[in-house]
């Protein structure tokens, strides 16, 4: 394990997600597993720190570990421009969408009250019941079930 890291700015909800599902309580920093697509994002983006980069202050951001590839020193590849930001980012959403279709996809083709469904999965992921993420992971579901329905 690589003692550096990058950090990222997501939703509130994908931030909580990502701390409550992928954290590491010892090196306190988001541990992606091996295959997964925001790693495999992390290992085609690092590149070496531009001469006049100045990290900005982490107050708030989510750290995610630097993971060391094969012929990728982090000690020199551990930097991730503002567009690999937002790419692992994007990474990050497709894996919770990924996540919130296997659990909630039986459901998919039946009429039920998805409040509860939504306030559950929300609780057994760590996100705070906020009207906010609520509102946004409801939105998703919706979204994934029409698709399912046209299929």
């Amino acid at each position: 394990m690589s003692q550096f890291s990058v950090y990222i700015n997501p939703p509130e909800y994908l931030g909580q997600w990502l701390r409550h599902d992928f954290w590491d309580t010892e090196s306190e920093r988001v541990v992606f597993p091996r295959g997964s697509a925001p790693r495999a994002v992390l290992s085609s983006l690092l590149r070496k720190a531009p001469r006049d980069y100045r990290p900005d202050d982490s107050d708030g951001r989510v750290p995610v570990e630097v993971p060391t590839f094969k012929g990728i020193n982090p000690a020199t590849f551990n930097y991730l421009s503002p567009k690999g930001q937002t790419a692992l980012i994007s990474a990050c959403k497709k894996l919770f969408q990924s996540t919130l279709s296997n659990e909630l996809h039986e459901l998919f083709s039946h009429d039920v009250q998805i409040t509860d469904i939504i306030y559950e999965f929300m609780d057994r992921h760590g996100i705070e019941p906020t009207e906010r993420n609520w509102e946004t992971i409801r939105q998703m579901y919706l979204r994934m079930r029409k698709k399912s329905a046209l299929r």
